[in-house]
């Protein structure tokens, strides 16, 4: 196995279901588990489980809200020629969530020794996610699905902010939390 990455993030409940609107999608694509579906804050890659630690310290202590969220539209994530990842932004929340990002991301950034990422917000839950085999296989049959794709339904309300790494064995879930606590 690579050398896993890290991410701090906020966690959406289970009971939300949102892995329920990308059934229908094209078959080789690899659906979240519930457990694994959230919005990223501060995306650390493989800085190693000590560096993440520090990350998680210089932002599990700053003031929050919970937030809620209500899916915007479907949208290929990554490159734009060839997407590393399918998920759907956000309508109602996006504001809140750009403004964490803004002043979290950095921080946490900064904490585990990384530079500073060079990408504006964008708030956003992945549902799917190809082999990399198979990714420029799906863009035409993605670009299709997403123009009527259903969207997860209701509003969903993030209560919490965790410290996440990869699962140790990946079949049914790709993420595990080490560390969480509650918004607000």
């Amino acid at each position: 196995m690579n050398t896993p990455n890290w991410f701090l993030a906020l966690p959406l409940p289970t009971r939300a279901r949102w892995q329920d609107a990308a059934a229908s999608a094209p078959p080789p694509l690899r659906r979240f588990a519930p457990e694994d579906l959230h919005c990223t804050v501060a995306f650390l890659g493989a800085c190693g489980e000590q560096r993440a630690l520090a990350a998680w310290e210089a932002v599990a202590s700053l003031p929050a809200c919970a937030i809620t969220i209500h899916a915007g539209g479907w949208r290929p994530l990554g490159s734009p020629r060839q997407p590393s990842a399918y998920g759907v932004t956000l309508a109602a929340g996006h504001g809140q969530l750009c403004a964490l990002l803004q002043d979290w991301e950095p921080l946490a950034r900064e904490a585990a020794g990384l530079l500073p990422s060079t990408r504006p917000p964008l708030p956003h839950v992945t549902l799917l996610r190809p082999r990399r085999r198979d990714a420029a296989l799906v863009i035409a049959p993605m670009r299709a699905w997403m123009a009527q794709a259903p969207l997860p339904a209701g509003p969903v309300v993030l209560e919490e902010l965790a410290l996440w790494t990869w699962d140790p064995d990946r079949r049914e879930r790709l993420f595990r939390i080490t560390q969480r606590r509650p918004l607000g």
